[in-house]
């Protein structure tokens, strides 16, 4: 039996077609939940709206600082396993899920298998590029989504012969998804119109823990407004809600937000806009792969496959100008660079022969 780890909702989504793949072949698995994300928009939801399987193990971590949430979760997956004594734990991404999770298999001699490894920004103030350098160093099998991952992992003298390309399972999620778009009543309840608003996601410490930083994104969002005269959109991420509650600051009006979305009603939100602007790494895929205008608010991304129509300009209010103008003139392309769908099946071929070779 193996076991399965997630803890965001990212995870969840780009987990989705691995679970479906060792349900369609009936490998039996271990699905764990560090509730690392644990508002019900971002974890029981999701699980609903994808028809994915309750996990069989909750942890409960919710939040913290950065070690005390690894911590709990080191432990909680630390129990997993004496408990049920898993074969592989799969891991996804960056988050502290699966750095924690990597840990604590690897100190028990369970072989860790990381799934989207390779990634990195090479900013080393972003708390994902400490997790996805350490998971990957202490990983046995690496699922590189590209081969540029390969290529990082490489330089940094990982084996070749660890190292899997397969694509990512981004793609095999929207392809499986995208239809669920449809379901959604929630921009027309709104009165959002395709085309003619702007979906705004911000969450990231070095956008909003400093006092500074996070007014430095609300004058790029003003002066978005001034550019394009649309609505723009802004679920809050549950911190980020606690943040403006703390500071007291009241959002310009022509900001729409609202709690978390359900993926259904994000995945509509994202496929109708006329603009992302997101500082997240997962929508940066998502966005490219629906071929939306996208702008991230970041410095540096892990994800280059996307620069041909993803502009990173920080809170550069210059750079935005000239980003939104490429996208005016048409000055972009996407390509099929992340992938064409079938990671989650070269990722269980990988466990599968691995499992007959026991």
């Amino acid at each position: 039996m193996i076991a399965l780890l997630v803890g965001t909702r990212p995870e969840i989504i780009k987990m989705a077609p691995v679970i479906r793949e060792l349900k369609r072949r009936k490998l039996s698995f271990l699905f764990i939940h560090s509730n690392q994300h644990y508002s019900r928009e971002m974890d029981t939801l999701i699980l609903k709206d994808l028809d994915l399987p309750n996990p069989d193990v909750h942890l409960k971590a919710g939040s913290g600082s950065q070690a005390t949430q690894t911590g709990k979760i080191m432990v909680g997956v630390e129990k997993a396993c004496l408990k049920y004594h898993p074969q592989i734990l799969l891991v996804h991404g960056d988050t502290n899920t699966t750095l924690a999770g990597a840990l604590a298999a690897k100190k028990l001699h369970v072989p860790v298998w990381h799934i989207e490894a390779g990634l990195r920004s090479f900013d080393y103030t972003m708390p994902e590029e400490i997790n996805r350098i350490l998971t990957d160093r202490i990983s046995d099998i690496m699922f590189a989504p590209v081969e540029s991952a390969r290529q990082n992992l490489l330089k940094e003298g990982l084996p070749n012969a660890a190292i899997i390309v397969t694509g990512n399972t981004v793609v095999d999620a929207l392809q499986q998804h995208v239809a669920l778009a449809k379901k959604s009543v929630f921009l027309k309840n709104n009165k959002l119109k395709k085309n003619n608003y702007v979906l705004v996601t911000v969450h990231r410490v070095e956008n909003t823990d400093n006092e500074t930083a996070f007014q430095n994104v609300l004058k790029l969002l003003i002066h978005a407004h001034k550019k394009l005269k649309q609505r723009f959109f802004w679920p809050l991420h549950p911190r980020v809600a606690a943040i403006l509650e703390k500071r007291e600051i009241t959002l310009p009006d022509f900001i729409l937000t609202t709690p978390p979305l359900g993926y259904i009603d994000m995945l509509a939100s994202m496929s109708s806009a006329s603009l992302i602007m997101t500082d997240s790494g997962g929508l940066q895929e998502e966005a490219y792969l629906l071929h939306r205008p996208l702008i991230t608010l970041r410095t540096s991304t892990e994800r280059p496959e996307t620069l041909s129509a993803n502009f990173i300009v920080g809170v550069d209010t210059q750079k935005f100008d000239e980003a939104w103008s490429a996208f005016q003139n048409r000055k972009v392309f996407w390509s099929d660079a992340l992938g064409n769908g079938n990671a989650a099946e070269k990722i269980v071929d990988t466990v599968d022969n691995y499992l007959k070779r026991l």
